[in-house]
């Protein structure tokens, strides 16, 4: 099994060397947790680590104001696009769903023209927002899961998990992923701290636990050497 490095050192560690090269990986966590940021590292450190070129699809977020965001923590997005090493495309949240063919092929052709290795969609969200009904999500995420394959990147979805629930997204966008990583926001001793668990892998040994994170300027997601005590 060839792996794509996340650019998160320990990550990687548990991970064998990375995400499974052409797979497609959900990244699951409510506000605050650090998901664009994971998200944005792994098409950062491709760029300029593994000589990956990436895309980062954005919707309900400006271009500019992503690289401001991102240049707060010491990477400057704007440059890689200069160098044509990541494309950004920001994309209006979808109201009607006629128009997810029009952006399923904007994605793939972007990616395409580019030479992509890697790819973010932040979020699978804005995709199914439109539909109302199971069966249609359940297909539309199904189809994008073959797009995606064709495209031959390995892939980072973005869905938030919502207060209150243990539901990832929708509930059916983890059944069509090779993996899915969820980040967490806890209170421990009257402290919020943030932590972060492979739930699901493909051809990856496990071990099920969690472990906590920091975010921090040039260093993105740093995770501790050691799991989580069990309580």
């Amino acid at each position: 099994m060839i792996r794509v490095p996340t650019g998160i050192a320990r990550l990687d560690e548990m991970l064998g060397g990375g995400l499974p090269k052409g797979s497609t990986t959900l990244v699951a966590g409510g506000p605050g947790t650090g998901k664009t940021i994971l998200a944005a590292q792994f098409i950062y450190s491709g760029a300029t680590k593994y000589g990956e070129k990436g895309v980062y699809v954005i919707f309900g977020e400006s271009a500019e104001t992503f690289k401001n965001n991102m240049l707060s923590l010491g990477w400057d997005f704007g440059k890689l696009q200069e160098k044509r090493q990541v494309e950004i495309l920001d994309l209006i949240s979808l109201r009607e769903p006629e128009s997810v063919e029009t952006t399923f092929d904007e994605i793939v052709e972007t990616a395409r023209v580019l030479g992509a290795k890697r790819l973010v969609i932040d979020s699978i969200t804005a995709l199914t927002v439109v539909f109302k009904d199971v069966a249609e999500i359940r297909t539309l995420i199904s189809v994008l899961q073959k797009v995606l394959r064709g495209l031959n990147c390995t892939t980072i979805l973005i869905t938030e998990i919502p207060w209150g629930t243990n539901r990832l997204g929708m509930g059916i966008e983890e059944f069509v992923s090779d993996g899915i990583i969820v980040l967490e926001m806890v209170s421990r001793r009257n402290q919020l701290r943030r932590r972060l668990m492979v739930l699901k892998m493909r051809a990856t040994e496990l071990n099920l636990k969690y472990y906590q994170y920091e975010i921090s300027k040039n260093i993105g997601i740093d995770l501790l050497p050691y799991p989580e005590a069990e309580e």
